[in-house]
Formats: structure tokens, C-alpha cells, sequence
């Protein structure tokens, strides 16, 4: 069940820390302040100016541009439930977003609408736009006001084909209550294919749990469900100590699984990075490191190639290290075939 549809897999970038601030990618945003995440950043003096500038520079024409010409075809654009309105110190972005929807079309891309950031934090992570308690869970009301949001979305952009697929909700926190998730999952997809143009993919995320969220939501033919899962394989505790051999070895052996959570439903890579554990590096000398990292990527590549597409996080940062695709590009560490 690896094709959705008539459309090449995805190659695809996140276009992560541009509607929806990380200040571990744009450090210098936050400079002269203690924010540590957008809501509190939108709080400080002078913030609506600078956030307007940060969205009109990070990324412009010249980027999609880019990335049409080095081989990718999708763009993942996180947003947060504020998109449409100026919501409590939150500031509106949908012309922002709607430029990007022009943008892709000009040249070539399609896009996937990612709900990145929820009422309420679905996770309490920086990149829900408001660190502490994840409270989206526990009300309804958050969970009713985010399926209206991809609402208007997809009413509004019907007409635009380039746009590959809206993505329910990004890294949820389930803990012991998975059952609501489900339901949300269950609830927004009956509503948006009310209003979405057939064809158009929804996509949930495993929770981190991707065997037991595969298959969960009924699905209707004309609007492909597409689950989506992010592999962060540097983060899984004992892989920060296998020797890299071993490590890559073992990255190899997941085709099976990806190929049988494939043949529940149709999967992508939502996000995912050529990181190394900083421990993995450590004894090897620079020449060594940079061989290690390709093979890395294209371990990864390869791998993921038993999906129906993938989207690396994320295209750029201020700083040209591991998380900042452009630059591996550039440096021809990730090379694309």
C-alpha cells in the first residue's frame, strides 16, 4: 500500500521554525529576551515587528526555487491553530501561508498543511508554540476548535491541487488515553472529507506508537488516510551506544516493518535527520565523521524508500549543522539520487 495515488513519492523538507517559532533554530530571534517559546516571545517589546520580518526573510521565493531544482517535490508547512486570527498574544500567518501555497505551485511542489501547533498543546513542547502542561487532551472544546481549523483550510484551498494532504495533529502526547485520540482522529476525518477536494490525503500521527494507531479511522476511497511516523533513531536510548556499525545494520533491518505497517495503511516519514549521537562521533577524526554521516543519510534514504515519501526536519536553521538540510546539500552530505 506503499502509492497513494498517482503522485511520485514524496521527497520533501519541513519548513519548521517559520510559522510556528523554535528558538533552538533561530536563536537570534529571541536574542535580548527570556522567551522560550512563541507565546511567551509574542509577550516581549517589539515582538509583532519582529516576528512579521522573521516570516517575510526566512523564507522567500529564492528557497522554493531552491528546493524545486535540488530534487524535492514536497514541503511539510507547520502552523499553529492561530493561522486565521490574532489569538490571545499569537499573531495570524494565513497570508504567509497562502504565499507558500503560491509559491509551491509556481514551482513544482506539493504541500502537506501540518497542525503543529493545537488549543491547549497537544504535547507541551516548545513546538506547540507554548511550553508546560498539555491540556488539548482533556478539553473537547480544543479538540472541536482544531478540526474547525482544518476546516476553513480546506474549504480554502480546494481549488489548489498542489496541495497534497492536511495532517490532523502533530506529536501528540497520549500517555494513558489513547482512546481520545482515536476519537479526534475518527471525528476530523468524517468532517473533512465533508469539505476537502477528492484525492486529498489526511494524515495522522502514530502517536509514537505506530502499530497501534495503523487502521484506526474507517476510510473512504476518495481521501486516502496516511499515517505518518518520525524517526528520530539518535533519540531511542540504546542506539546512542551501539557501535555505528551495528547501528546502521539495524537501520537496514526496518524495511520489514515499515513494509508491514505499509500494508495497513499508507505511511510517510514525517520528520526525520541525519543526527548522530554526539557519543557515536566522539573518537573519530573529522574526515571519518563526514563519511559516517552520509552513509547515515543514505541509510535513511534508503529505508525510507518503503514508504510513500518523507519530509527531513528541517530545511533550514541559522546554524549549518546536522538539522539544517540546505546546508548538507551544499555540502554534499546528503546526496539525492
Amino acid at each position: 500500500m506503499k502509492d497513494v495515488s498517482s503522485n511520485p513519492p514524496l521527497r520533501g523538507v519541513n519548513l519548521g521554525g517559520w510559522l510556528i517559532l523554535e528558538k533552538w533554530m533561530t536563536p537570534s530571534l529571541f536574542k535580548g529576551t527570556k522567551a522560550i517559546d512563541e507565546y511567551a516571545f509574542m509577550q516581549t517589546e517589539g515582538a509583532r515587528g519582529k516576528i512579521e520580518k522573521h516570516r517575510k526573510d526566512f523564507i522567500t521565493e529564492a528557497d522554493f526555487k531552491w528546493l524545486s531544482r535540488n530534487g524535492i517535490n514536497a514541503v511539510r508547512i507547520p502552523i499553529g491553530y492561530w493561522i486565521y486570527e490574532d489569538t490571545g498574544p499569537y499573531v495570524k500567518a494565513i497570508d504567509y501561508l497562502d504565499w507558500a501555497i503560491e509559491m509551491a505551485e509556481k514551482h513544482h511542489l506539493m504541500v502537506l498543511i501540518d497542525l503543529h501547533g493545537a488549543p491547549g498543546s497537544q504535547n507541551g513542547k516548545d513546538h506547540s508554540g507554548r511550553v508546560g502542561k498539555s491540556r488539548w487532551h482533556h478539553e473537547r472544546l480544543h479538540q472541536l476548535q482544531s478540526i474547525e481549523v482544518l476546516e476553513r483550510l480546506t474549504k480554502r484551498y480546494y481549488d489548489k491541487p498542489c496541495v497534497w494532504g492536511y495532517q490532523l495533529l502533530n506529536e501528540p502526547k497520549i500517555g494513558l488515553i489513547q482512546w481520545r485520540l482515536r476519537r479526534y482522529y475518527r471525528q476530523a476525518y468524517r468532517r473533512l472529507i465533508e469539505t476537502a477536494r477528492p484525492g486529498t490525503k489526511l494524515v495522522v500521527h502514530d502517536a509514537f506508537t505506530s502499530l497501534l494507531m495503523s487502521g484506526v479511522v474507517r476510510v473512504n476511497p476518495q481521501f486516502p488516510l496516511v499515517l505518518d511516523r518520525h524517526w528520530y533513531h539518535f533519540l531511542q536510548p540504546l542506539r546512542q551506544w551501539l557501535p555505528l556499525r551495528w547501528y546502521f545494520a539495524k537501520l537496514r533491518l526496518q524495511a520489514g516493518y515499515l513494509r508491514h505497517i505499509g500494508r495497513i495503511q499508507p505511511l510517510i516519514i514525517g520528520e526525520w535527520s541525519g543526527v548522530i549521537a554526539g557519543e557515536q562521533l566522539k573518537k573519530y577524526d573529522s574526515d571519518t565523521k563526514r563519511l559516517l554521516q552520509i552513509e547515515h543519510i543514505q541509510t535513511q534514504l534508503e529505508l525510507y524508500e518503503h514508504t510513500a515519501g518523507w519530509f527531513y526536519w528541517s530545511y533550514k536553521t541559522e546554524s549549518s549543522g546536522m538539522w539544517n538540510f540546505r546546508s548538507l546539500v551544499e555540502k554534499s552530505i546528503i546526496i539525492l539520487k
